[in-house]
């Protein structure tokens, strides 16, 4: 290792999983160091003598590191910073939009661009779940990185799940999973994501200073909680055009799994 180094242990009460968690330490780790591409990370051996964890729990996290195109696992070698090639981003699912732009090193900015009660139901929830609440707050922001526009984000949230944080908040972090994981009630045990290309609304294309009816690829998703309940609704107007959305399944007894 480069140099001494010391990891943070697991919270073993936190809801998000203790692989995701140290994936997210070696990332840090990375980051500390400022390594480039080619150099190595700990090997499996090192985290296991550092955190309090099974060495199947640091295969899964360097595995999910492999698949966020972070690093590249070498036979007989060890783990390395992969070199990014070419500037495409492949979304992970369990950190977000924002959150895989934010573990590859991309710095992104929130411009909050309305908060508002919500009155009547807008075009795009049409033929989706209700959120569980009588009243809903519709908060619109846009992610902006080096002065350039990456997407448009809606959310749809019970009025008192937004009055839990504050304006500071709501502007400038992660709305999923950063500020919602932080409660039991708003941490997501199961989604569903619907990918559409739709042409923009006058206004959006206002908003993004894009040409009129210009489609782009949409990402619309219910969140639910373990006792079944849709606490959100969310969409993602992606405006970048090196966006890529992969997935990977894993069949478990008769069915498919996402993983």
């Amino acid at each position: 290792m480069k140099e001494k180094y010391s990891f943070s242990q697991v919270d073993r009460s936190s809801y998000k999983p203790i692989y995701i968690q140290v994936s997210e330490m070696i990332i840090a780790y990375a980051k500390h160091l400022e390594l480039k591409p080619g150099e190595a990370l700990p090997s499996e051996n090192n985290l296991l003598s550092m955190l309090d964890v099974s060495r199947n729990t640091v295969r899964q996290a360097v595995d999910r590191l492999v698949k966020m195109n972070f690093a590249i696992k070498i036979q007989g070698q060890g783990t390395f910073i992969k070199e990014k090639k070419d500037h495409s981003i492949n979304l992970d699912l369990t950190q977000g939009f924002e959150g895989t732009l934010n573990k590859l090193g991309i710095e992104v900015e929130n411009r909050l661009i309305e908060e508002r009660i919500l009155r009547n139901n807008v075009d795009w929830i049409e033929g989706l779940t209700s959120v569980n609440s009588e009243e809903n707050i519709l908060i619109r922001r846009i992610k902006i990185s080096s002065g350039r526009i990456l997407a448009l984000e809606d959310r749809i949230l019970p009025v008192h799940v937004v009055e839990r944080y504050t304006k500071e908040e709501l502007e400038n972090e992660n709305i999923n999973p950063n500020l919602l994981e932080k409660y039991p009630d708003t941490y997501a045990k199961h989604m569903k994501y619907y990918f559409v290309s739709l042409p923009l609304t006058l206004e959006e294309s206002d908003l993004l200073k894009i040409k009129n009816k210009t489609s782009f690829m949409q990402r619309i998703g219910e969140y639910y909680n373990s006792e079944g309940e849709c606490f959100m609704i969310g969409r993602h107007i992606f405006i970048s055009k090196n966006i890529n959305v992969s997935y990977e399944y894993e069949r478990r007894s008769d069915h498919w799994r996402l993983t």
